[in-house]
């Protein structure tokens, strides 16, 4: 083991050197920096461009059945009450009026009319503005303010959950373990290739042979596994890193109001799940790490290795796909299943954690089961990749490696 810094070292810079590699590390951020500061220009514009077509001065006339405007509120938006349908509409085919709304009686069942004069499919959308922002006006003159909050969904509640005779924030006490679940998803999604062409490549390029004269394969693996548990680390922190800077400069050097974190002042730590979450994230890691390096060592190409990693990536991620099942507060048999199967196990165990439905007794018995599962692929990853050393052209056939 004494050359294992040695090789750590070497995998490590090596992958440092790569363009790909900071490629793919700094433009995720940028990207997503982009999209989001696309994503609130956009609304802005969105926003302003329909506030001034709400704005602007047309001449119209309504026919309202419904009797929602009073013959003075049409007038003070600068139109008029239709003495007959059949005459505003003739006015706007002729060009002699801009609009005419048909208000049915039943707004539940019949849908607003309206005819109007055709201006470009930029500018056609102040017809709808205009009515929208009447119509709301109206309703907000006669009904209850109380009751239009309550219709529009912008009522706001301040709930206050209590715990052993104290107030308990169960969100605040959800983001440091939800950061565990976040870091090993990150890593699976973003290192899995990595990690798969870990031991392909010397096989593909015929080296191993000479590498294994001078380093064992216990000491090649392992350095493997700690320079790609170096890498992911360090490739979290240039993602993170620049979102939290360029966070920071919109919101307090251009005024960009983005999204609100102020809940992570209600941030509260639990020893007990930031404990078990970090040792569920290692656990996991090395398990998922020591898998993917065993099948990139059986298998002759880091091409035919993906054929079966694919079956890996869908297994880990399969308790996303039934995460209702995870909200429902009660453990029942398809949540045990997938919390104890390995390939499941590391993500639903920490997305049980976050939610505060892991007991003690399953975290102990989960994280024991990755450890030794980790030791295990770990141990079968050095066997495999010794044994299949000269197997090139030919994946690893487990029969063989138990004969051997």
């Amino acid at each position: 083991m004494f050359n294992l810094g040695t090789v750590f070292k070497f995998e490590f810079f090596r992958t440092l050197k790569k363009p790909s590699f900071w490629i793919v590390a700094l433009s995720i951020p940028i990207l997503w920096a982009g999209f989001i500061g696309l994503s609130y220009l956009g609304a802005k514009l969105s926003s302003e461009s329909t506030k001034k077509l709400a704005e602007q001065k047309i001449s119209f006339e309504i026919a309202d059945e419904a009797g929602i405007f009073t013959k003075e509120f049409v007038k003070s938006a600068g139109g008029e009450l239709s003495n007959s349908s059949t005459d505003s509409l003739n006015k706007v085919k002729e060009g002699k009026l801009d609009a005419f709304y048909l208000i049915p009686k039943d707004l539940t069942k019949n849908s607003i009319q309206i005819h109007a004069k055709s201006s470009g499919i930029t500018d056609s959308g102040k017809y709808s503005a205009i009515l929208g922002s009447m119509l709301k006006a109206a309703a907000t003159e006669t009904v209850n303010p109380n009751k239009v909050a309550i219709l529009n969904n912008v009522t706001k509640t301040d709930s206050k959950l209590y715990k052993d005779g104290k107030e308990h924030n169960q969100f605040g006490e959800m983001i440091i373990p939800g950061i565990f679940l976040v870091i090993f998803y990150v890593t699976a999604g973003f290192f899995s290739n990595r990690m798969l062409t870990a031991t392909t490549e010397e096989k593909e390029n015929r080296v191993t042979e000479m590498i294994l004269t001078s380093i064992s394969a216990k000491t090649l693996i392992i350095g493997k596994i700690l320079s790609l548990t170096a890498l992911a680390c360090l490739q979290i922190i240039l993602m993170v890193v620049p979102v939290i800077v360029a966070y920071l400069i919109a919101t307090n050097a251009l005024g960009w109001k983005l999204i609100d974190i102020s809940f992570l002042s209600n941030v509260q730590f639990s020893p007990e799940k930031i404990i078990v979450g970090l040792l569920i994230l290692i656990a996991g890691l090395a398990m998922l790490m020591g898998s993917i390096i065993g099948l990139g060592a059986a298998m002759p190409t880091a091409q035919e290795a993906s054929n079966y990693f694919s079956v890996i990536i869908v297994c880990l991620m399969a308790p996303f796909f039934v995460i209702n099942l995870f909200l429902v507060g009660e453990n029942n048999a398809i949540t045990q299943f997938i919390s104890f199967f390995p390939l499941t196990s590391p993500i639903a165990l920490l997305l049980r954690n976050t939610l505060g439905t892991l007991t003690l007794v399953e975290a102990i018995i989960g994280i024991g089961l990755l450890s030794v599962l980790a030791v295990i692929a770990t141990w079968a990853a050095i066997k495999i990749f010794q044994f299949g050393t000269i197997s090139y052209g030919k994946r690893v056939k487990v029969k063989n490696l138990f004969a051997k």
